[in-house]
Protein backbone atom coordinates (compact mmCIF):
# COMPACT_ATOMS: atom_id res chain seq x y z
CA UNK A 1 0.00 0.00 0.00
CA UNK A 2 0.91 3.67 -0.76
CA UNK A 3 0.64 5.04 2.29
CA UNK A 4 2.67 6.15 5.22
CA UNK A 5 2.00 4.19 8.24
CA UNK A 6 2.74 5.43 12.20
CA UNK A 7 4.93 2.61 13.77
CA UNK A 8 4.68 1.78 17.31
CA UNK A 9 6.26 -0.45 19.36
CA UNK A 10 3.23 -2.52 21.62
CA UNK A 11 2.68 -5.01 23.95
CA UNK A 12 2.40 -8.61 23.34
CA UNK A 13 1.03 -10.75 25.42
CA UNK A 14 3.09 -14.58 24.76
CA UNK A 15 1.37 -17.29 25.68
CA UNK A 16 2.83 -20.26 27.80
CA UNK A 17 1.03 -23.71 28.35
CA UNK A 18 1.55 -25.62 31.79
CA UNK A 19 1.24 -29.57 32.20
CA UNK A 20 -2.41 -29.74 32.39
CA UNK A 21 -2.73 -27.72 28.85
CA UNK A 22 -3.54 -24.36 30.55
CA UNK A 23 -2.72 -21.55 28.24
CA UNK A 24 -1.83 -18.42 30.54
CA UNK A 25 0.28 -14.98 30.20
CA UNK A 26 3.67 -16.00 30.29
CA UNK A 27 5.62 -12.61 29.83
CA UNK A 28 5.25 -9.56 27.28
CA UNK A 29 7.56 -8.92 24.65
CA UNK A 30 7.38 -6.14 21.68
CA UNK A 31 5.72 -5.92 18.34
CA UNK A 32 6.06 -3.14 15.81
CA UNK A 33 2.60 -2.15 13.98
CA UNK A 34 0.78 0.65 12.70
CA UNK A 35 -0.45 2.60 16.04
CA UNK A 36 -3.85 3.15 14.07
CA UNK A 37 -4.95 -0.52 13.92
CA UNK A 38 -5.51 -0.34 17.37
CA UNK A 39 -7.99 0.65 19.76
CA UNK A 40 -11.12 -0.04 22.24
CA UNK A 41 -14.16 -1.33 19.85
CA UNK A 42 -14.31 -5.01 18.75
CA UNK A 43 -13.28 -4.89 15.30
CA UNK A 44 -10.20 -3.02 16.30
CA UNK A 45 -7.10 -4.95 18.05
CA UNK A 46 -6.82 -4.44 21.92
CA UNK A 47 -3.99 -3.67 23.73
CA UNK A 48 -2.54 -5.56 26.61
CA UNK A 49 -3.32 -4.69 29.89
CA UNK A 50 -1.31 -7.49 31.18
CA UNK A 51 1.58 -6.91 34.39
CA UNK A 52 3.29 -9.80 33.85
CA UNK A 53 7.28 -9.16 33.30
CA UNK A 54 8.23 -7.52 30.08
CA UNK A 55 11.53 -9.39 27.98
CA UNK A 56 13.02 -6.19 26.29
CA UNK A 57 13.42 -7.67 22.62
CA UNK A 58 11.28 -8.05 19.81
CA UNK A 59 8.86 -10.18 17.78
CA UNK A 60 8.32 -10.25 14.04
CA UNK A 61 5.35 -11.68 11.74
CA UNK A 62 7.55 -13.58 9.51
CA UNK A 63 6.29 -15.94 6.82
CA UNK A 64 9.50 -17.59 7.26
CA UNK A 65 8.39 -20.51 9.17
CA UNK A 66 12.12 -21.95 10.30
CA UNK A 67 13.13 -18.92 12.04
CA UNK A 68 13.78 -19.53 15.63
CA UNK A 69 11.86 -17.77 18.29
CA UNK A 70 8.39 -16.64 18.93
CA UNK A 71 5.72 -17.03 15.94
CA UNK A 72 3.40 -14.50 16.89
CA UNK A 73 -1.02 -15.06 17.07
CA UNK A 74 -2.43 -13.10 14.43
CA UNK A 75 -5.21 -13.27 12.09
CA UNK A 76 -5.38 -13.73 8.40
CA UNK A 77 -7.77 -10.98 7.01
CA UNK A 78 -9.71 -10.86 3.52
CA UNK A 79 -10.95 -7.76 2.24
CA UNK A 80 -14.74 -7.31 2.93
CA UNK A 81 -15.75 -5.30 0.46
CA UNK A 82 -15.92 -4.56 -3.39
CA UNK A 83 -13.27 -2.74 -5.34
CA UNK A 84 -15.98 0.30 -5.70
CA UNK A 85 -16.01 1.07 -2.15
CA UNK A 86 -12.11 1.14 -2.09
CA UNK A 87 -11.69 3.59 -4.61
CA UNK A 88 -13.09 6.57 -2.34
CA UNK A 89 -10.13 6.14 -0.18
CA UNK A 90 -7.39 6.20 -3.48
CA UNK A 91 -5.75 3.48 -2.46
CA UNK A 92 -5.69 -0.37 -3.92
CA UNK A 93 -6.71 -2.57 -0.87
CA UNK A 94 -4.92 -5.62 -0.32
CA UNK A 95 -6.56 -9.04 -0.68
CA UNK A 96 -4.74 -10.31 2.19
CA UNK A 97 -3.26 -8.91 5.15
CA UNK A 98 -2.17 -9.98 8.60
CA UNK A 99 -3.01 -8.70 11.67
CA UNK A 100 -0.93 -9.66 15.06
CA UNK A 101 -3.51 -10.14 17.53
CA UNK A 102 -1.76 -8.76 21.24
CA UNK A 103 -3.87 -10.56 23.61
CA UNK A 104 -4.89 -13.99 24.47
CA UNK A 105 -8.67 -12.75 25.32
CA UNK A 106 -9.17 -10.95 22.48
CA UNK A 107 -7.48 -13.98 20.25
CA UNK A 108 -10.11 -16.15 22.20
CA UNK A 109 -13.05 -13.96 21.71
CA UNK A 110 -12.54 -13.66 17.50
CA UNK A 111 -13.92 -15.87 15.43
CA UNK A 112 -13.65 -16.89 11.84
CA UNK A 113 -15.84 -15.99 9.26
CA UNK A 114 -17.88 -18.76 7.96
CA UNK A 115 -18.65 -17.84 4.78
CA UNK A 116 -21.62 -20.16 3.63
CA UNK A 117 -23.47 -18.17 6.42
CA UNK A 118 -22.71 -15.08 4.65
CA UNK A 119 -24.26 -11.89 6.02
CA UNK A 120 -23.27 -10.00 9.17
CA UNK A 121 -21.55 -12.03 11.66
CA UNK A 122 -19.79 -10.35 14.99
CA UNK A 123 -17.11 -10.77 15.92
CA UNK A 124 -15.70 -11.45 12.82
CA UNK A 125 -14.02 -8.53 11.15
CA UNK A 126 -11.14 -6.03 11.55
CA UNK A 127 -10.53 -2.98 10.47
CA UNK A 128 -7.44 -2.01 8.83
CA UNK A 129 -6.19 1.59 8.92
CA UNK A 130 -5.35 2.63 5.47
CA UNK A 131 -4.31 6.12 6.00
CA UNK A 132 -0.99 8.19 7.51
CA UNK A 133 -3.26 9.63 9.97
CA UNK A 134 -6.22 6.96 10.74
CA UNK A 135 -8.95 8.78 9.60
CA UNK A 136 -9.72 6.16 6.90
CA UNK A 137 -10.16 2.73 7.27
CA UNK A 138 -11.17 -0.65 5.42
CA UNK A 139 -12.82 -3.61 7.12
CA UNK A 140 -11.15 -7.23 6.81
CA UNK A 141 -13.16 -10.48 7.62
CA UNK A 142 -11.31 -12.90 9.80
CA UNK A 143 -10.55 -15.70 7.09
CA UNK A 144 -8.32 -17.78 9.23
CA UNK A 145 -6.72 -17.33 13.11
CA UNK A 146 -3.26 -18.71 13.49
CA UNK A 147 -2.17 -19.50 17.05
CA UNK A 148 1.37 -18.86 18.77
CA UNK A 149 4.31 -20.99 17.75
CA UNK A 150 7.60 -21.15 19.73
CA UNK A 151 9.91 -22.76 17.09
Amino acid sequence: MARGIARKDFDYEVDIKDSQGTVSVGARMLISMDKFNTGTADNKVKESTSTVVRIPSHITLSKNEREYGVHPRYALCEYADTAQAAACYGVTPKRLVEIPILTLAQFADLKEYDYETGGTQTKTTLIVNHSFDGSAGLTYRIKKLVNQVHV
